[in-house]
Order: structure tokens, then sequence, then C-alpha cells
């Protein structure tokens, strides 16, 4: 049974993006799926938020189902890396960021024992940061690729999202393959 993509979710009223409250400073592509923005403060050479237009609040909230949209996402990610930045080679990749900041969500700590972590998110409409040449220490701070419980990259996201449609599905529904980064 092939995996569908979900239906798009209603607009949340008190969401910055989706009440058009979100300010644009330059808007490097946009398609029916997604739109792909700077970030109005740069935290590297180049800063892009790439948000889908569907309302998904955090990357906690993606899912299986929306993995052809997320597949989608990187594969932007990808192609406008490639057209602005021809100095970034899969020898290079280390320059590239891509991630989440973290939403709540509750871990187990032993047994039954349960902890909510707080969400470290600004806009509550899911936006994946693209980051090149990072360029402050507190932008190592902000974006911390040492610390998953703060800022998740988007290949541990595409990993997680396939490990799911794979417990559900017994393997890629649509019969693509895993995404590689860059």
């Amino acid at each position: 049974m092939a995996s569908q993509s979900p239906a798009a979710e209603p607009t949340d009223p008190d969401c910055l993006f989706c009440k058009g409250g979100f300010v644009v400073t330059a808007e490097l592509y946009r398609d029916e799926d997604m739109v792909v923005i700077d970030d109005i403060h740069p935290s590297g050479r180049t800063h892009w938020l790439i948000m889908p237009l569907q309302h998904i609040r955090s990357v906690e909230a993606l899912t299986a189902a929306h993995l052809p949209l997320y597949r989608k996402m990187l594969a932007v990610r990808d192609q406008l890396v490639l057209e602005h930045h021809p100095d970034i080679t899969p020898a290079t990749r280390h320059r590239v960021r891509s991630g989440f900041h973290r939403g709540s969500r509750k871990i187990n700590v032993v047994g039954p024992l349960k902890f909510t972590l707080p969400e470290v998110i600004s806009v509550k409409h899911l936006h994946m940061h693209v980051i090149t040449d990072l360029n402050t220490n507190i932008g190592y701070l902000k974006y911390p690729l040492w610390n998953p419980l703060i800022f998740i990259t988007a290949e541990e996201v595409l990993k997680r999202l396939e490990s799911e449609e794979k417990a559900v599905n017994g393997g890629p529904a649509d019969g693509s393959q895993s995404h590689t980064e860059l």
C-alpha cells in the first residue's frame, strides 16, 4: 500500500508564517509545496529557511507520511547550495549546516520516568535552517551539531522518518531511495 502525502493541514491562526506576519527579506524559491527565504538574522555567509506552505508545527510533528515533502525540501536545499555556492563540494560539505530547532517532546529517563523537554523554536511553523560558513560564535551555540536536544540535523530527521516508514510499511512505499546529503 503506497503511502500518501498528508492532507494539507489547516492554517494556524497563531502562526506568524501562516497569517502573513513573517518578515521576508528575500525569496529564493517558491513552488506549490514550499518557499525558501533568507533569514532576517543570518548566522553565516548565507542563511536560508526552507518552509513548507502546509502548516506543520515543528520537526517533532513530521511523520513518515511527510517523507515525499521532506525529500523535496532536501532536494531544493541541495539545488540551491549547488546554484549559489559552486565552491562547496562533497569534500567541503561540512561548511553547510542544515537542520531544525527542537519542539517540545517527552523523553524516557529510566523505566516509566519521563521528562518533557521544552521547545526551542521561536516560529511555530516548520522551517529548515540551511547555513553556509557559520560565522559567529553565537551561531555555534544556537545551531549546535553537538547537542541534538536543541538542534537536529536534516539527515538525522530523514533517518527517523525512513525508520518510521520502514516500521509501518516494511520499506520505502514509493520505491524511492534514501536522500544523500549534497
